[in-house]
């Protein structure tokens, strides 16, 4: 009996942890990497990047489509969403005529997140970013005058998606 009570505890206690949640304020997070990005932008004295919504519909769509299949994609099999520049459009992005997109996927805990954290998480994901060649030299392009950020989670693998959208007008 006491085994029994012992493995009802041991599993009790699994359950918990493995449904604990990542609790983040996206928002939070997505205007610490901006403002990351502008802080670098600013010392090359680049116009700092403004958020736009239709940006950010178009991130967050890709965010989601690469949490539904797992992997790290700019395209999508969808025709009307294939490339971003579609997404931009599907979204209401009809004045956009220049744009990019940065994606990511980082494993992080599922927990509640802090200010402090963001701040840790937020510094992360510039710096993936500013790493790679090819996304660097979408943070700092000239070409572009809005950006937005969109986050997606898979508890299962823990990976926390991330994609910006950069575009101009």
């Amino acid at each position: 009996m006491k085994n029994t009570i012992t493995l009802l505890v041991l599993f009790f206690n699994l359950t918990v942890l493995s449904a604990q949640e990542l609790q983040l304020n996206y928002s939070d997070l997505e205007d610490g990497v901006l403002q990351l990005i502008n802080e670098h932008r600013t010392t090359l004295k680049l116009t700092p990047l403004e958020k736009d919504v239709v940006l950010q519909k178009a991130a967050q769509d890709q965010s989601n489509y690469m949490l539904k299949i797992k992997r790290l994609s700019h395209e999508q099999t969808s025709v009307e969403k294939k490339h971003p520049k579609n997404r931009i459009k599907f979204h209401g992005g009809t004045d956009f005529h220049t744009y990019g997109e940065n994606v990511l996927y980082l494993t992080v805990e599922p927990k509640k997140y802090a200010q402090s954290d963001l701040v840790l998480l937020a510094q992360k994901i510039y710096t993936e970013w500013e790493i790679s060649p090819p996304h660097y030299a979408n943070m700092v392009s000239n070409e572009y005058a809005y950006a937005s950020l969109a986050f997606a989670f898979d508890p299962k693998s823990r990976r926390l998606y991330a994609t910006t959208v950069f575009g101009n007008k």
